[in-house]
């Protein structure tokens, strides 16, 4: 199982729009086959930050999920993965990657 915690601080005066790509990508990336979970959180005393907690069944479902995003979301900057219409949103992002404990 592969765990990934993904930390985005938004473009001032872009919140609307990375919150309406949250709702657009959610439902499409829990159809995805292997989907164990993905949930947005937005930060409650700075909405510009959020966090994607995702998990996915192995490597391979999630290269076919960002595969899924590439071709909903349109293609990444040269040498990026994710689609450049979600990361000219933000002004900065992380992402790391979890093992999972106890399971």
């Amino acid at each position: 199982m592969i765990t990934i915690l993904f930390s985005v601080r938004v473009v001032d005066g872009k919140v609307e729009a990375f919150r309406e790509f949250a709702e657009q990508a959610t439902p499409l990336s829990r159809a995805d086959d292997g989907c164990l979970g993905y949930v947005f959180h937005q930060q409650k005393d700075d909405p510009r930050n959020f966090v994607l907690r995702e998990q996915w069944r192995d490597k391979e479902a999630l290269a076919e999920h960002i595969k899924h995003l590439i071709a909903v979301f349109g293609p990444p900057k040269p040498g990026e993965q994710l689609p450049a219409s979600m990361t000219a949103l933000c002004e900065s992002f992380d992402l790391k990657f979890y093992n999972v404990i106890g399971d």
